[in-house]
């Protein structure tokens, strides 16, 4: 076992816990931790975008190039198993651990992947019932995804230091994107061997990825926040020094600094002066690790999560205004997010292009322009990311709402008037604008808006809502395209978005540059916020009062720009 891995030796009061090797090695090892943890999301993002590009073969082999509905269940069998996955994945999550979570996650997924490239061969040979095989594949395959969706991002969040939490999560994030443009790309390569078999493998590949992070779990720790649920104290704090050792020393040296130059200076010093040092030196031995620090912040967090645990979301909904319209704001965003139709173009990418006629039946070439689309909203994310903390949440949002709208409009003008070229920029330009607020602000408000006691079942609720809303749109998208028109589905998108900005209007506070307790306070109503401003006056009278609930400018402007229904 590595020098990361002993437990740490107390001398002086000092840890003497140090990283092997140079002084990179910790955050090399955090970073690998990130990185293998997010590859289910990559998982995730796969099988989005290999979908899109396989069932435009499954439908020419199989016969349901008339049986629409038929296809839908295909594509929408996954993301239902996902959000039952999802939503009883906790209980797994929280008795078995993250870590197990995910690698079972992988394991399903390779069990899933295997079945959907076998679906319908006996002894190698094509027979009946290919659809069904499929559909259980797809089924099985979900059930990994709604495991995986859940426990990536928060073992990541939960063993990533504090300073790297926010772009080590973002990391799930790209590699889901990163994922569906894989998937494309491999889609397109093998869609030039013999269709009878080319959709078989560009399913059954998702198996490697998740080989590939089974292996990887092996050398990762359980997550300490985890074994602190588990009462395990000892193993969590073994664990944040396996991660976190850099820091350790840097407080060693630091501290050794500070007793050197503390030696010179008390040679001289008084009987009192030496007490007081006595006293201050005990005090900073107490405060000097950070490991223990930070184990007792998680501690802080998991008992302020557990007092909030007895009360249910039906209470939440009836007796706690203030997180009650949080929650509204919270499902409202997801909802709009997903029936805002991203993932028409997602699962339907490939066979949206081929509607337009752009490509002239050629399928190869219909999957070449659907690469493009996940490379747009990839840019898109990047571009939000850089532009969130500086513009705030509202511009951000409004902005990419705007451009969606606009997009899903062209698209459907582009069918109606038979134009391929504006249909297919449209789409791309619709990706990189969904990718520019839509699809990273549901991730970044329900993380900051509800109070720390009930967040993780206000989370939890409001991922239920994305997975329905995911489910709807693509059991339905086929079916409408075919009663509506392939111009009037997306013109009912549009209209669900323009509707929706309108309702943020009102609904969406500006969250940017205020802590926690202040974002809270925004969902107040007048008389509950004179009651807290009472109690805080009373809590901090004769000194500086802080957690004011008004934003961080003037706070006539914020109560104009931060109205909440």
């Amino acid at each position: 076992m590595s020098n990361n891995n002993k437990n740490a030796d107390k001398g002086d009061g000092v840890f003497k816990v140090l990283p092997s090797g140079n002084g990179n090695d910790n955050s090399s090892f955090v970073t690998r931790l990130a990185l293998i943890a997010s590859m289910s999301g990559l998982l995730f993002g796969y099988d989005t975008g290999v979908v899109s590009g396989a069932i435009i073969f499954i439908q020419s082999q199989m016969g349901l190039m008339e049986e629409p509905f038929l296809v839908e269940i295909i594509v929408s069998s996954t993301i239902l198993s996902a959000a039952i996955a999802a939503a009883y994945g906790h209980i797994l999550m929280d008795r078995k651990g993250r870590k197990a979570t995910l690698v079972l996650a992988s394991i399903i997924f390779v069990v899933g992947s295997v079945v959907m490239a076998m679906a319908g061969l006996v002894n190698g040979v094509e027979s009946t019932g290919g659809y069904v095989t499929l559909v259980v594949g797809r089924i099985v395959v979900g059930a990994a995804i709604g495991l995986a969706s859940d426990a990536g991002p928060l073992y990541i969040s939960e063993c990533a230091p504090p300073k790297l939490r926010g772009s080590f999560t973002t990391l799930f994030n790209v590699a889901v994107v990163g994922g569906q443009v894989v998937a494309c790309i491999v889609c397109a390569l093998l869609s030039y061997l013999p269709p009878t078999y080319n959709w078989r493998i560009m399913l059954g590949l998702g198996a490697l990825p998740a080989l590939l992070q089974m292996i990887g779990f092996v050398t990762l720790p359980p997550s300490p926040t985890w074994l602190l649920l588990q009462g395990r104290k000892d193993e969590a704090e073994r664990v944040l020094r396996q991660i976190r050792p850099l820091v350790v020393s840097q407080a060693v040296a630091a501290k050794s600094v500070n007793r050197d130059q503390d030696g010179q200076e008390t040679e001289n010093s008084s009987v009192s002066d030496s007490q007081t040092e006595v006293a201050s030196n005990e005090h900073d031995d107490h405060d000097e690790d950070p490991v223990l620090h930070e184990l007792n912040e998680i501690q802080d967090e998991l008992d302020t999560a557990k007092a909030g645990s007895h009360v249910g979301l039906w209470k939440l909904w009836r007796s706690y205004p203030t997180v009650r319209r949080a929650m509204i704001l919270g499902c409202s965003l997801w909802a709009v997010s997903q029936l805002a139709g991203i993932n028409t173009i997602m699962y339907y990418g490939a066979s949206i292009v081929k509607k337009t006629g752009i490509a002239d039946g050629n399928k190869s070439f219909d999957i070449w322009i659907t690469v493009p689309l996940f490379v747009m909203q990839l840019f898109g994310i990047f571009v939000c990311y850089a532009i969130i903390d500086r513009m705030g949440r509202r511009p951000t949002l409004f902005v990419s709402m705007t451009l969606v709208w606009i997009s899903l409009l062209f698209i459907g003008l582009g069918f109606a008037i038979d134009a391929p070229l504006l249909t297919v920029a449209a789409m791309w330009f619709y990706l990189f604008a969904f990718g520019v607020g839509l699809s990273t602000m549901p991730y970044t408000m329900n993380a900051e808006i509800y109070p720390s006691e009930y967040r993780g079942v206000c989370v939890a609720q409001a991922t239920g809502i994305f997975w329905a809303s995911n489910f709807v749109v693509s059991v339905t998208f086929l079916s409408l395209a075919r009663a509506l028109s392939n111009a009037g589905v997306f013109f009912l998108y549009a209209g669900i978005v323009i509707v929706s900005e309108v309702w943020f209007y009102f609904l969406v506070p500006e969250t940017k540059g205020l802590s926690l307790h202040e974002i809270q306070g925004l969902f107040q109503c007048e008389d509950e916020r004179s009651l807290a401003s009472i109690d805080e006056h009373k809590e901090t009278y004769g000194t500086v009062e802080f957690g004011s609930v008004r934003s961080a400018e003037d706070p006539a402007d914020a109560e104009s720009s931060n109205r909440i229904v």
